[in-house]
């Protein structure tokens, strides 16, 4: 099959801008997987690529899709947009759970909608006083984070916060810097799970993967970076497993993805799941959550691709 590869590339890992682009090493694994599998792989590269360039559309079978988008908070939808309209299918969801996935208040809510239980939290606009007081209701800590983003852009230790004063001057700071509205949500400091989902009707909910955290911060590896100690508190129980795997595949159906994403799962003392976020656009960087999946499992990064 004659596959095209979209994807938007990392060039300078300093610029926030770029923190959701994938690294080179990421497209060559992805490249490479999908060739191993007998595929031709073409490179059409982001949405602006696409736009300046449609005719190198027409011999292409199946897009297989990664890329980001470069701002907003319909970014993730470009591409599956743009190919929905020519009539390309693509592998991953579509323009309108991209969207929604994208949007951490729209999908807590449906998840709340469909019986899930997730942290309480308050979306926080510059100078809304009525919201940051609901918000200093809250059971501290709480979590300061972007409303629409992802790869832990703008999260790190100063972003768990534990009065008032912290919580104002932490709104303070993100708002400037993102020009929007900050998500407040109480923190589940224990644990967290992420749950990769493969396929449709209903989709297969791979091995819950305990992420490594922070003991001073508890914020996950895959925001604080390196770190001379991690702990992983968490006892997956079969029924722990069971209930993650569950709220994920919840999620899924209820934001209509398709084909593949990845769920968030913060976890209490007492094994309470909570549900966070979901990321229609799984990294497929060999070094995160599929490599480690592709590990446990006894198979390859390729077998999983």
């Amino acid at each position: 099959m004659r596959l095209g590869l979209t994807y938007d590339l990392q060039t300078n890992p300093a610029d926030d801008r770029q923190a959701e682009f994938d690294q080179p090493r990421t497209i060559a694994a992805l490249d490479q997987a999908l060739r191993s599998l007998g595929h031709d792989v073409i490179h059409l590269g982001s949405a602006q690529h696409l736009l300046s360039a449609p005719a190198r559309l027409e011999r292409i079978h199946l897009v297989f899709n990664i890329a980001e988008g470069a701002h907003g908070r319909c970014r993730e939808a470009w591409v599956p947009m743009l190919l929905e309209q020519w009539g390309i299918p693509c592998v991953g969801s579509g323009p309108s759970a991209q969207a929604l996935g994208l949007d951490k208040v729209m999908s807590k809510r449906l998840a709340a909608a469909s019986g899930l239980a997730t942290p309480r939290w308050v979306v926080v606009a510059p100078q809304d006083r009525a919201a940051m007081a609901r918000a200093e209701e809250l059971a501290f800590p709480l979590i300061v984070k972007p409303r629409a983003e992802g790869s832990g852009l703008g999260i790190d230790a100063g972003a768990v916060v534990h009065d008032p004063e912290a919580l104002t001057r932490r709104v303070e700071w993100l708002t400037a810097r993102l020009g929007a509205p900050c998500l407040v949500e109480e923190f589940i400091a224990f644990g967290e799970l992420t749950v990769l989902l493969i396929g449709n009707d209903p989709p297969q909910a791979l091995p819950p993967i305990q992420r490594p955290l922070d003991p001073a911060t508890r914020l996950s590896s895959h925001v604080v970076g390196a770190s001379r100690h991690w702990i992983t508190p968490v006892a997956l129980t079969p029924a722990l497993e069971q209930a993650v795997s569950r709220m994920a595949v919840t999620v899924f159906a209820t934001l209509r993805c398709r084909d593949m994403a990845r769920v968030d799962v913060r976890v209490d003392e007492q094994n309470h799941p909570y549900f966070l976020e979901i990321n229609p656009l799984p990294s497929f960087d060999p070094e995160g959550s599929v490599g480690l999946l592709a590990e446990y499992l006894g198979t390859t990064y390729a077998h999983v691709i």
